[in-house]
């Protein structure tokens, strides 16, 4: 028979005898606190399978959204091509409008046209001008003119209106516009105009027109709807 003395006896008996040792634990301890540690093995376990579960949805997730993102940057680029085709053509529309208005163009402005300048025309007129001093693109701007009117006024006296055409008229018309106008000052030695065709204006140009920097013609709206 084992004769307990002391605490450290006790606490020697329980190391030497484990099935001692759990059945005083079982009468120490609740049947809660018993369990415990299997009841935090199986929380252990559940965290972790829902944490792998959540990492499967977030890359699920990010997938997803990089697909949709992929989905709007490349609508973005079709609608993006498609306003740039719509805008040339209603940039070719107005030039071709502004070439077929000629006529009403020169007489607008106090002239009587007698041609359209082809870009052939504008070509051979490089070839035989000094064009010393400006840059390349801007002589190939020059060419790509949208329009230049040769025309006469009340005396006979030769005159070249330069005409920028586009849908909405802008800053940029305006200057490629002027500046054509002062190229060919320099290499006809004639009086020239500068003119904007377009069915409306960027505000921005109104002050340019309303000094009298520029004429403006107004194209009809071929997108309004009739009264």
């Amino acid at each position: 028979m084992v004769t307990i003395s002391t605490p450290e006896e006790l606490l020697r008996v329980l190391r030497e005898n484990p099935e001692w040792k759990e059945a005083v634990r079982r009468e120490i301890l609740t049947e809660e606190l018993m369990s415990l540690p299997a009841r935090f093995d199986r929380f252990v376990a559940t965290t972790e399978q829902f944490m792998a579960d959540t990492g499967e949805f977030i890359a699920e997730q990010r997938q997803f959204n990089d697909r949709v993102e992929g989905f709007i940057e490349r609508t973005d680029r079709r609608f993006s091509r498609i306003e740039d085709d719509i805008s040339n053509m209603r940039g070719e529309h107005a030039r071709n409008t502004a070439i077929g208005e000629a006529p009403d163009i020169a007489e607008n402005m106090g002239f009587r046209m007698i041609r359209v300048l082809s870009r052939d025309d504008l070509r051979e007129l490089l070839h035989t001008s000094d064009t010393s001093g400006i840059a390349t693109p801007e002589l190939q701007s020059f060419r790509r003119a949208d329009l230049v009117i040769e025309a006469a006024d009340a005396d006979g006296n030769i005159h070249y209106i330069a005409v920028e055409a586009s849908n909405t008229g802008d800053e940029r018309d305006t200057r490629r516009a002027i500046r054509n106008a002062e190229f060919l000052a320099r290499f006809t030695g004639q009086p020239t105009h500068s003119a904007v065709a377009s069915v409306r204006n960027d505000r921005r140009i109104q002050q340019t027109i309303d000094r009298g920097e520029i004429y403006w013609y107004e194209l009809a709206d071929r997108d309004a709807q009739p009264e």
